[in-house]
């Protein structure tokens, strides 16, 4: 590519950096067979700043379709260091919450935990994988919403049978049933309350453990990317 066309480029790349994520997205899928006879470094710069304009903009699918290429480009950079390291953890931590938001809880914790491995004080990485692995436990969520679903439906049979039976014809079973109504209440909101509080303790207890066992600050992601690539 002749230097004026490459420098037309750089131009343009330096304006997207402050332009709106739908203009980025649009002006990149317009020039893209364009882009990418640019020479690696120039284009590399491009996809960075189209995959975060793909994410502030909620095309996760598209986003985890051209994700892998932009943390292949990053880990094969000529010259590897602390950007290239910021970069390319990063696009992991990105690749994990688009994950999140399309439901698929399992790979968002793989990613997570693949980003700890290799960065152990990764704080947001770490606040995440709680939330995720919260997420996740949908079947002892469900079973603690199916006890305390069940509580509510026998306090609403026990005031029916206050109301109709207990206050015109058993006046005197009356603090009995009030006292029976009020505990099965209380006790759907504990259940309910109390499973949610314990479901988030369970994993954040397991992410501390995790983020605890590991051998310390992890090595330069080039090693290790195709654990998870």
């Amino acid at each position: 590519m002749s230097p004026d066309r490459s420098s037309r480029f750089r131009q343009q790349i330096n304006r997207l950096r402050g332009d709106a994520h739908h203009a980025v997205r649009r002006y990149v899928e317009k020039h893209e067979s364009a882009l990418r006879r640019l020479d690696q470094e120039e284009f590399y710069d491009i996809l960075i700043i189209y995959l975060d304009a793909l994410f502030e903009c909620g095309e996760y699918d598209e986003f985890l379709h051209r994700v892998d290429e932009g943390i292949a480009m990053t880990v094969d950079r000529p010259q590897y260091g602390r950007r290239e390291e910021e970069l390319f953890h990063h696009l992991l931590f990105r690749k994990a919450a688009a994950c999140f938001h399309k439901g698929e809880e399992g790979q968002c914790v793989h990613i997570l935990r693949e980003l700890l491995r290799l960065d152990p004080a990764h704080t947001l990485a770490a606040r995440f994988l709680v939330r995720c692995q919260n997420r996740s436990r949908k079947s002892s969520r469900q079973s603690i919403r199916a006890i305390s679903i069940g509580l509510f439906l026998a306090t609403v049979l026990v005031i029916m049978m206050e109301t109709l039976w207990i206050r015109p014809f058993g006046e005197e079973k009356l603090s009995m049933v009030v006292w029976i109504r009020n505990s099965l209440f209380i006790a759907g909101w504990i259940v309910l309350l109390g499973g949610e509080c314990l479901l988030f303790l369970l994993s954040r207890y397991a992410v501390i453990r995790f983020v605890a066992d590991l051998p310390g600050k992890g090595t330069f992601a080039r090693r290790k990317t195709i654990q998870w690539r």
